[in-house]
């Protein structure tokens, strides 16, 4: 018996997290681009449970997801990936300039502005850029290399 799209979970075994399939319509890892594979909702409940028991709450990668709901809100992402036409899949090209970006917050020249609590309105969520020169230079560096890599 087929199963059905409501019974089916996605499972990422690199954040070793379900997802429910709405979540990653491209059946990749919405957090971290990986792959998923399907299984059941009982297999999917059962993983995810045996893999909080073993893992400690990784903060980093939720504050990692922030970032790159910030950087790609209001699809910006889409559109710098049509502009820039890297030689990679979308979710490659998301996490590397997440990566990026989280680089330069370490480095500071890239600011992440959030509000003090939680908030609907999405437009107190910003990236901020010292030297956006750089950002530009960085990010066809990253892609410039990625491409004379295929």
């Amino acid at each position: 018996m087929p199963k059905s799209a409501s019974r089916t979970y996605r499972w990422c075994d690199g954040c070793r997290r379900s997802y429910h399939p709405d979540d990653c319509p491209t059946g990749n890892c919405p957090f971290c681009g990986l792959p998923t594979r399907e299984m059941s909702k009982f297999e999917a409940l059962a993983r995810g449970f045996m893999a909080n028991e073993l893992t400690v709450s990784d903060i980093r990668g939720k504050h990692r997801q922030l970032i790159r709901l910030i950087w790609t809100k209001n699809g910006m992402g889409e559109q710098y990936y049509r502009v820039i036409r890297p030689d990679v899949p979308y979710s490659k090209f998301e996490a590397r300039v997440t990566d990026l970006l989280m680089r330069g917050a370490e480095e500071g020249w890239v600011q992440f502005v959030f509000p003090p609590a939680p908030t609907d309105d999405e437009s107190r969520y910003k990236v901020e850029f010292s030297d956006e020169e750089r950002f530009v230079q960085e990010l066809a560096a990253l892609f410039d290399s990625s491409e004379q890599e295929s």
